[in-house]
């Protein structure tokens, strides 16, 4: 297998919904899917052809050669997974809504193998242009976090660009802590992807979109060539190099919305790996992003060739 141009670093769970909009109180039955950000990313972006590597720690049982194996099938490469005695998969359960009751998630990860043992080589990181991180990973141990930030950092020797996606989880952690988290991250990152709702609730940046991301990268990621803020059915608006950029969100019929983030950034990183300049990456990421909410679970199964049909206003024929 050829050197991963991205390699992501993170926890994956498996994620237990009610079917349809059934609650869990009284579901007979569960729905499993595997999901985790970075995991996400390296998965959608194996779906997309661009090579990429997820390295992480998993319990040495059934349930954790599950969760790598669901990652290896969409061709990432997980030989940087690393395999221990004892710990836990990390579990969130998903209760899917429907207006006025919104979509509600529970958390069950505490003392996760990744949370106790979190830890990476150096060499895992040979060849790597992109190495993808976030902020959800600092929020789960002392250990974790630690982890984190020696991989940005040992990325940043290597020459590897830094990509931070945000991604605050009030069910984490509280926004000051969660600051102090993502806060040495952001600032020598070389991409950042922040919500708009994130930037307002972690960062205390309100205003414009445009004004809430030049702010966000004047402010807080002085390294970042590119910052992107998310901004939901606005689109994405973004800093590149001083320079506003924004494009339009890609309508969609969303079955489920967990991923779509994380596929936002694969499409974006895979159309930066190809030369593309930062407003048709933009538009690549929101067309990956839309696909993504159209199927079931958080990992993208969508090839390049469809968001290529997508974001040039075809239709997809499959």
């Amino acid at each position: 297998m050829s050197e991963p141009s991205v390699v992501a670093f993170g926890e994956a769970m498996l994620r237990l919904s009610a079917p349809g909009h059934e609650l869990l109180g009284r579901t007979p039955s569960l729905d499993v899917h595997v999901g985790g950000a970075e995991s996400n990313v390296a998965a959608a972006l194996a779906r997309l052809g661009t090579p990429s590597a997820w390295a992480s720690v998993l319990p040495d049982n059934p349930l954790g050669h599950r969760v790598e194996r669901a990652v290896a099938a969409a061709g990432t490469d997980t030989s940087a997974v690393r395999f221990v005695e004892g710990g836990r998969v990390g579990l969130y359960f998903v209760e899917f809504g429907a207006t006025p009751r919104p979509t509600s998630v529970w958390y069950d990860r505490a003392d996760s193998a990744f949370a106790q043992a979190a830890t990476f080589e150096p060499g895992q990181l040979d060849g790597a242009r992109y190495a993808v991180v976030s902020g959800i990973t600092p929020a789960l141990s002392v250990r974790a976090r630690e982890a984190n930030l020696a991989f940005a950092a040992e990325a940043r020797a290597r020459d590897a660009a830094v990509v931070v996606d945000v991604n605050y989880r009030s069910r984490l952690w509280e926004p000051e802590p969660a600051l102090a988290g993502v806060e040495p991250l952001v600032r020598e990152a070389r991409i950042v992807v922040c919500s708009a709702r994130d930037a307002a609730t972690v960062f205390g940046i309100e205003g414009t979109d445009a004004d809430v991301v030049a702010r966000l990268a004047a402010d807080w990621a002085p390294a970042a060539e590119l910052v992107c803020l998310t901004c939901s059915e606005r689109g994405v608006v973004a800093s590149h190099g001083g320079e506003i950029v924004s494009r339009s969100a890609v309508r969609a019929e969303p079955v489920d919305r967990f991923g779509a983030g994380d596929a936002f950034v694969a499409g974006l990183l895979d159309a930066l790996l190809r030369g593309e300049d930062a407003g048709d990456a933009i538009a690549f990421g929101c067309g990956l992003a839309a696909l993504k909410t159209t199927v079931p679970g958080d990992m993208s199964p969508f090839g390049r060739a469809d968001v290529e049909a997508i974001v040039a206003g075809e239709v997809l024929r499959r």
